[in-house]
């Protein structure tokens, strides 16, 4: 992960599906924490937790790194973070990042095999067709609903009052594309890539048929640093986000109507346009993370322009400004 100066902004069980439409709603998102040691991450953490549980949002969305990529990757330290999420009074629905898997081969980190630490989270964080917190929702999984892509459990979608919603593992670290073509992480990237793809097709498809309002997509990975040329709206052939992003870009440019990408990494709040030639109708927010343990409300109108608004929400326990 590569930490970036932020660009200028304005700060603007439950069903799969509900039979609502257009009513505003709100949600929260959040990534990449609690990072730091137990002592002063943790009781930060639980103080941003419940000032979300009292705003009573409909669901939170964590779009991953539960932890540094410098901290231990133990079964004991995963489950704990599973458990941060399922106190969240709402539901809860997250999408990995590469500190959670990716990254634990890092000596510091417990040098474990990042294909079994994947295998780990799959089976305790995506047990089921449901998302974590305390009134679990119920997802539609691409495991579920697309044969060939059964290991793709975290990979899920919801419909909530018009409005699409989907995740798809995209981590930092370029999304554990390496330089050798025929190492266990390259052939990892791949399999991963292609089913992220035929997900974000897919998901367009049911969107648009739906005649959805808008489509919201959470991923962990800042797409938009080293390998992405904003002039050009283009990735590099060495970037490990370059096939997804093409295929975000023509997915939202067909689609038409509000696109929100959702995503963390680099720990910069920020709201930009990263495609406004190419697919002007898509909005990309980066959440807080890291010492800057904040969260995002996100209101969501349908009818109304535009249809997403952006608002901080402090974490009380911490002292630092918001930008």
């Amino acid at each position: 992960m590569k930490r970036r100066l932020a660009a200028p902004f304005v700060i603007a069980c439950l069903a799969l599906t509900t039979t609502a439409t257009g009513a505003e709603f709100t949600f929260m998102a959040l990534g990449d924490m609690p990072y730091g040691s137990r002592e002063q991450a943790h009781p930060a953490f639980k103080a941003l937790i419940a000032e979300i549980n009292r705003r009573a949002p409909v669901f939170t969305i964590h779009v991953g790194d539960t932890k540094s990529g410098l901290d231990d990757c133990s079964d004991g330290l995963l489950l704990e973070q599973r458990d941060f999420m399922n106190s969240f009074t709402s539901a809860l629905i997250y999408t990995p990042g590469d500190n959670e898997w990716t990254d634990c081969h890092r000596s510091l980190a417990g040098a474990y095999d990042p294909l079994e630490r994947l295998a780990f989270i799959r089976r305790h964080y995506f047990p089921a067709s449901e998302s974590l917190g305390g009134q679990p929702m119920r997802l539609e999984r691409q495991a579920d609903v697309m044969p060939g892509f059964e290991p793709f459990v975290e990979n899920s979608r919801f419909n909530w009052r018009g409005v699409w919603f989907m995740t798809a593992h995209v981590v930092g670290s370029n999304n554990n594309l390496d330089d050798a073509p025929d190492s266990d992480a390259t052939r990892e990237f791949l399999s991963r890539d292609k089913a992220n793809r035929a997900w974000l097709v897919d998901s367009f498809d049911k969107a648009m048929a739906a005649d959805a309002g808008a489509v919201v997509i959470a991923i962990h990975a800042d797409m938009f640093g080293d390998g992405f040329d904003p002039q050009q709206e283009t990735f590099t052939r060495t970037s490990g986000f370059r096939n997804f992003g093409e295929t975000l870009v023509a997915e939202a440019r067909s689609f038409g109507k509000p696109v929100l990408l959702l995503f963390g990494d680099s720990h910069v709040f920020r709201i930009f346009h990263p495609f406004p030639r190419s697919a002007g109708n898509l909005t990309a927010v980066e959440v807080y993370g890291a010492e800057h343990m904040h969260a995002v409300k996100i209101t969501v109108d349908p009818g109304a322009v535009p249809v997403f608004t952006f608002k901080p929400v402090r974490n009380p326990a911490l002292a630092q400004p918001l930008d």
